[in-house]
């Protein structure tokens, strides 16, 4: 791993909690990309490539009060000049959150549905329906979860090459898959590396499938661990909470405690039960999310 690289930072020795995480590398995607950092930059880029090909400049896509998602898409539109809509589940709120706060501001016009009709985002129908809306227009699923947001991400797994974290074991949180199967495609068959992904959803055993579906072929290993997710969703444990804070104190890097920080915390779980040797050299792929934070009154 090059230790002169701009976006891999090498952890120190001092101990987390009692661990040493000094095996450990973080891949700084939250920094690239001003207000779209992270891997959500890199899943919309797939989608922008393939609206621009159709001449398309509206995009509509899906997302809750805290989406990341949408967050990075408003940014983006604005950069680009593109009109961006996001479809926001529930009703509008009195008092907006920060993120679409954010949004807004920066020019993407915000539809609040009810929770019934945005569990219709995935059926054609309804996309359909939103087309004509808007037409012309290119619906992006809710996190940037299809092909050509695998496609995106597939610069990752490059980037990781490039990186000279190629014969690590990389890491990184999981939600719809996307990431992981675009970095499995990215280092390809030929890969040494040991890709493993830390699903934050309880329960969502589902995703193993839903990334075979995009890793058929010619693509690296990939497993994803599915007991560290902290109580589900967005659920912060009393012990993830903890090592959030040391961590940031020890490494003076920022977590979010519904992605990322629930990665990290797999590693230092994996290294401080044994089950990873302190020896193994571990990438951690940062993806970004910071802007979460704000949702969190101990992280303020």
């Amino acid at each position: 791993m090059k230790s002169d690289s701009k976006l891999v930072t090498q952890l120190s020795g001092m101990p987390v909690l009692g661990v040493s995480l000094a095996s450990v590398s973080v891949l700084r995607l939250d920094l690239c990309d001003g207000n779209a950092p992270g891997n959500k930059w890199f899943k919309l880029q797939g989608n922008i490539i393939a609206a621009r090909k159709r001449g398309i400049t509206t995009l509509v896509s899906f997302g809750g009060a805290w989406s990341n998602h949408l967050h990075a898409l408003a940014a983006t539109g604005l950069a680009l000049g593109l009109r961006t809509i996001g479809i926001v589940r529930g009703e509008e709120p009195h008092s907006p959150s920060p993120m679409l706060q954010d949004a807004r501001a920066w020019g993407m016009e915000l539809i609040y549905v009810s929770r019934q009709e945005y569990k219709m985002r995935g059926e054609k129908a309804y996309i359909d329906k939103l087309q004509a809306r808007f037409d012309p227009c290119l619906v992006i699923p809710e996190g940037g979860a299809n092909l050509a947001g695998v496609e995106g991400c597939e610069a990752i797994g490059d980037l990781l090459v490039e990186e000279g974290c190629g014969h690590s074991t990389m890491v990184l949180a999981v939600g719809t898959g996307t990431t992981l199967a675009g970095i499995a495609r990215g280092l390809g068959a030929s890969s040494s590396a040991n890709l493993v992904g830390v699903s934050v959803l309880k329960g969502a055993y589902d995703l193993d499938g839903r990334v075979a579906g995009f890793t058929k072929s010619d693509c690296a290993k990939w497993k994803i661990l599915h007991e560290h997710h902290c109580g589900g969703y967005a659920r912060v444990s009393p012990a993830l909470r903890e090592f959030i804070l040391e961590f940031q104190a020890v490494h003076n890097i920022p977590l979010d405690p519904v992605y990322t920080g629930k990665a990290m915390f797999a590693v230092y779980q994996m290294l401080s039960t044994g089950q990873w040797s302190e020896d193994q050299p571990v990438v951690l792929v940062h993806t970004g999310g910071l802007q979460g934070r704000r949702g969190f009154d101990w992280l303020t």
